[in-house]
């Protein structure tokens, strides 16, 4: 019992020790702020001397996260929708969240769309001849390279553990011994999984950019109504001046029409 309790703890210790290497291991791979340039040669050096070629590999593999959001109107949110799902289709991506509502008049639909990295950029060019122009765009790119190394090492550490407390499994002689290291294997084994889920989305995150879509279409409203009765009154005003003006511009011509009037008025009544 005392040896065996002794090998726990001496796992433990391993674990603790791996654990704080690959902390520093991947504090040796971020470069420094605003240089890095210049500082990714000494880095994969660094990366090849604690771990060799397969991390080399890693970190010069990006891993990049782009996000984007484009706006526009349209006639139809109907006929739009179609195209826009057709081209979503087209580029092999999927539909992850949509949203309709009717905002001041106006029929809005936002659509989430997650299109494969290489195909990003081809997609909205394809978009934007759809929507005639955007109203606005935005696209911005994460680099999470850094965050995926880690993960990557804490993962490759964990399982050392759990392969440590199954050869110490394989020792235990008594109830009591096998129920502490199945303990710590479920411990470590629920930590393996947590590390891989964040590895896994990730991977999801950097295989399919994500791009908001949203548009509008401008519906006929009771504040449209009264805006477009402004609006006659006030050209109706304007048109009234603009006579006024034309016609103080004519007052010649007018006089000279009202004087022949009156004289021919005159003449007929001397006939008569």
């Amino acid at each position: 019992m005392r040896f065996l309790t002794q090998t726990i703890c001496f796992a433990a210790l391993c674990a603790a020790l791996l654990g704080s290497c690959s902390k520093r291991e991947m504090m040796s791979f971020a470069p420094a702020a605003g240089s890095a340039g210049s500082a990714e040669k000494p880095m994969d050096v660094r990366a090849e001397q604690a771990n060799g070629s397969g991390v080399e590999a890693l970190v010069q593999e990006r891993r990049l996260v782009k996000e984007g959001s484009v706006s526009f109107q349209t006639d139809s949110v109907a006929e739009t929708t179609a195209k826009v799902r057709q081209l979503i289709d087209q580029y092999k991506g999927f539909v992850s969240r949509e949203n309709a509502y009717n905002y001041t008049g106006n029929r809005n639909f936002t659509l989430v769309a997650r299109i494969p990295v290489d195909s990003f950029d081809k997609f909205i060019e394809e978009l934007e001849h759809i929507a005639g122009s955007f109203n606005s765009r935005s696209i911005g790119v994460t680099d999470i390279t850094a965050q995926f190394v880690d993960s990557e090492a804490r993962l490759k550490a964990k399982k050392e553990v759990e392969k440590n407390y199954l050869a110490i499994l394989e020792k235990a002689k008594t109830i009591n011994e096998t129920l502490a290291v199945q303990k710590l294997l479920g411990e470590i084994r629920g930590e393996i999984e947590s590390v891989e889920g964040q590895l896994k989305l990730m991977q999801d995150r950097t295989a399919y950019s994500t791009l908001t879509i949203s548009y509008y279409e401008q519906k006929e409203s009771v504040f449209s109504f009264m805006k477009n009765i402004e609006k006659a009154f006030r050209e109706g005003w304007t048109g009234f001046l603009q006579t006024l003006i034309a016609a103080a511009y004519a007052w010649v011509f007018i006089v000279i029409v009202a004087t022949f009037l009156v004289f021919r008025k005159l003449k007929k009544n001397k006939k008569k």
